[in-house]
């Protein structure tokens, strides 16, 4: 059945341009004739696949249901694309919004898209121009006090310690409560299972039925045997001539063997257990499971702290493992199969942990004969006396039983969200980007209170349609368990959050109101910190599937539930299986058809959002990346062709190679000689979008790299650091001349391009004539900014003008040789 609050992609599309349509109304008023922009007109493809045919309503799949709408050729649409990478991408997109607003090429914008560290400064550019009216407030002027909004981003680039030690104590205290509440959610797991091994194994030593009932070796060896036989049958069975020829999958019975041997393992170690409770009274003895648990007892206490450390450092951990793989030396792949080992044993840490306090709680329960007293601290036993109990039943199997129905209680009264590091991260964000802009401050009457921007939380459908281009904000929706979104073992799909829509193409749209009806902790803060959460148990094709529970377990948690868009009207004021997220997040059950969605960072699949745009058949993008890329391999951009192709039927045609080697021979040439040779760019290259029906469109790709003709505190802060412009990201503590490196970096290459003073790679004119044409468009859309700027010395008025000229065409009857 049809759920009517859902619509599809069309739709989404629909009310969009509808929002861009009235911007371009606005900005229309205040321009000539001849400048006015036309409102934006859909078409559809000519051609269409036979997947993007319409269907009958009531045969509709979870699929776009008719082939996408475009723009029309007369009334194209522009997108800027701000990439993920912390507070160093919003330091160096900040500064390529300065020069973009220098060239005037704001009104020319029809979309931005936003991920992660991109999403910081875009929600912030937003929200402040949605304030004032479509005023940028970054405007950088040489004056001697800095604009308030631009000097706030500025004092709040270390967003997550502002305060320093102040602020160290209160975040530790809400990560504390996080880990309470973890233990809540577990703890009553353990002492079940401890209650149901205590019942099952109350005595150690003599036992009074030891002669009637097998020996644990006698039982797996009976369990073996009998597994066996059924393998065997299964064999017979498809041996027999009618089906030989069967498929084995699909098939009843291929399902049920696996199901048998699972069952068999999880039996194998439950029978094992009553060994390894016995050695531990004995673990000085010359057993072999005495000596086995005595040895891990001893690593765990050496690996314990090193695996804090490690899962910590997880993400760091995770970047060094997919840099080894595109590592040009010896060291950097020794360096990721490092990192690689290194995850692998923090993960069996946790787990290991967690077996042994289980296990000492069950040997807690044990005792040596029917009227002993267990092992059990004197306090426990004192407290298992309380509980009202029956001679035949072990004295603490009621206790335990108490106590973890008390937990399931307590548990259920825990919101998934509510302790986990997504509001302290929403909050720390939105203090730093969410403001009311000013354009002065008064003065202080106290000089040793500065004054500061007021905040300004704003839901996201109160975000302008006039005033500002229309913000898409990109994160991951984390599938790891869907067998239908995740054929591609993506474990993610494309999740926006907009002024009029949010969704999916796997959980399909809703309007925006609806949604932040149903979850009132929805708005631009908690959008913006959900595409920008990096670390968590689950990050989307980043997902390090061995960390997961640890990290879950040790609440390195950023990612945020939501109410499933598919889901939203179904009548619940509290969802009764709520607690069972954290366990779905702990081994990555993580689908589309439970009543809760988890979206982490957008770059978990797509770190450029550029996808989107294309999906838009945007004519032009504006693509800053500003990710962690040491080895200037562009991968995200790799990334995001091949899913381009796959998906969209769309090929992207970029010359990046001419960036990747001017900027890996500058950093090297700073790094060993202190000194390069200084030429002006390329900072960006310029190349072709070929979407489906042969239409065509022009991508610009700005990224952050070096060229030797930089300012001299960015050739200063290179000296000293030799990471930049790539230092990791899980550096978010920024000062203020790295904050300020990065933004000037991010002016000098946006400014550099559309100034048309610096090269800018572009493919060969002569293979690739429609170069000509993806600059004349370039050309029309953002003319040159009236009046010469004496600091920036311009050599060129048109893009066109870097190219040679087109050579005469050779006059009738004359071979070239004359």
């Amino acid at each position: 059945m049809a759920l009517k609050h859902l619509v599809e992609f069309p739709d989404v599309f629909k009310s969009e341009i509808a929002s861009i349509n009235a911007r371009r109304k606005e900005i229309n008023k205040g321009r000539k004739e001849s400048e006015r922009r036309d409102l934006v007109v859909l078409e559809f493809e000519k051609k269409t696949t036979e997947d993007d045919a319409p269907e009958p309503s009531s045969k509709k799949k979870n699929t776009d249901p008719v082939a996408p709408p475009r723009p029309s050729e007369k009334t194209p649409i522009v997108g800027l694309a701000l990439s993920g990478g912390g507070a160093r991408s919003a330091a160096f997109c900040l500064g390529a919004l300065q020069a973009l607003e220098a060239a005037k090429a704001f009104p020319q914008i029809d979309y931005l898209s936003t991920v992660s560290g991109g999403g910081y400064i875009g929600c912030s550019l937003s929200s402040a121009m949605t304030e004032n009216e479509g005023k940028f407030p970054f405007s950088s002027n040489l004056r001697e006090d800095e604009p308030p909004s631009l000097q706030h981003v500025r004092n709040y680039s270390n967003y997550l310690f502002p305060n320093g030690g102040r602020d160290f104590l209160y975040n530790s205290a809400i990560y504390v409560r996080g880990l309470v509440a973890n233990v809540i959610l577990v703890l009553p797991f353990l002492l079940i299972f401890a209650a149901l091994t205590i019942a099952a194994h109350p005595m150690i030593g003599s036992d009074p039925t030891e002669d009637t009932r097998l020996s644990v070796v006698e039982v797996l060896a009976v369990v073996a045997a009998a597994v066996f036989f059924c393998f065997y049958l299964w064999g017979m069975v498809r041996s027999l001539r009618p089906l030989r020829g069967a498929p084995d999958y699909p098939n009843k019975l291929t399902i049920i063997a696996g199901v048998l041997i699972v069952a068999t393992l999880l039996a194998a170690f439950c029978v094992l257990q009553p060994i390894i409770l016995e050695a531990m009274l004995d673990q000085a003895g010359d057993s072999f499971a005495a000596k086995l648990i005595s040895w891990l007892k001893a690593l765990i206490v050496f690996l314990a702290p090193i695996a804090g450390a490690v899962v910590f450092a997880a993400n760091k951990l995770g970047e060094i493992a997919k840099n080894a793989v595109e590592s040009e030396t010896k060291g950097g792949k020794f360096a990721g199969y490092l990192a690689q080992g290194a995850i692998y044993i923090a993960a069996l840490v946790m787990p290991l942990l967690i077996w042994l306090f289980y296990l000492q709680l069950s040997y807690w329960g044990l005792r040596y004969d029917l009227h002993a007293d267990p092992l059990a601290p004197e306090w426990l036993i004192a407290a298992a006396k309380y509980i009202p109990s029956s001679d035949k039943v072990p004295l603490l199997v009621p206790l335990y039983s108490v106590a973890a129905l008390v937990g399931f209680i307590l548990g259920y009264l825990l919101a998934p969200n509510a302790n986990s590091l997504h509001p302290l991260y929403r909050d720390r964000l939105g203090k730093a980007f969410l403001f009311k802009p000013r354009d002065t401050l008064p003065t202080p009457p106290d000089p040793r209170r500065q004054p500061e921007l007021d905040p300004l939380p704003r839901k996201l459908s109160a975000l302008s349609n006039v005033h500002a281009p229309y913000h898409l904000i990109n994160t991951a929706l984390n599938l790891q368990n869907s067998l239908v979104a995740n054929k591609r073992g993506r474990n993610a799909d494309f999740f926006i959050f907009s002024r009029n829509f949010v969704g999916s193409k796997t959980t399909r749209y809703v309007a925006t109101e609806k949604v932040e009806a149903a979850v009132p902790e929805l708005d631009l803060a908690t959008a913006m910190s959900a595409s920008g959460a990096a670390v968590s148990s689950n990050m989307g094709a980043q997902t390090i599937a061995p960390l997961a529970p640890t990290l879950a377990l040790l609440n390195v948690r950023l990612g945020f539930w939501m109410r499933n868009p598919i889901r939203l009207t179904e009548n619940f004021w509290r969802n009764p299986f709520a607690d069972l997220y954290f366990l779905y997040e702990m081994f990555g059950r993580l689908n589309e058809r439970r009543r809760s969605i988890y979206l982490t960072d957008g770059g978990h699949i797509e770190n450029l959002g550029i996808y989107e745009l294309l999906r838009r058949r945007c004519k032009v993008i504006i693509a800053v990346d500003a990710e962690a890329d040491p080895n200037l391999a562009f991968s995200s951009f790799n990334k995001l062709v091949r899913h381009a192709l796959i998906d969209l039927g769309i090929r992207i045609d970029l010359p990046w190679q001419p960036i990747a080697n001017m900027s890996k021979n500058t950093s090297s040439d700073i790094d060993k000689k202190a000194d390069t040779q200084k030429d002006e760019g390329p900072h960006v290259a310029v190349g072709e979008i070929r979407y489906p029906d042969n239409r065509r469109g022009v991508l610009v790709y700005i990224k952050s790299s070096l060229s030797g003709d930089e300012n001299d505190y960015i050739f200063d802060y290179k000296r000293r650091y030799a990471a930049f412009p790539h230092e990791t990201t899980l550096d978010q503590f920024f000062s203020e001349e790295q904050f300020e490196a990065y933004r000037a970096l991010g002016f000098h290459a946006t400014h550099g391009f559309f100034s048309r003073r610096d090269k800018f790679a572009h493919r060969d004119i002569d293979a690739f004539p429609s170069v000509r044409w993806e600059l004349q468009v370039l050309d029309e859309m953002f003319p040159i900014a009236e009046g010469p700027d004496p600091n920036w010395p311009r050599k060129f008025d048109t893009f066109m003008q870097h190219l040679p000229a087109v050579p005469p065409s050779p006059k009738p009857g004359l071979s070239k040789g004359q």
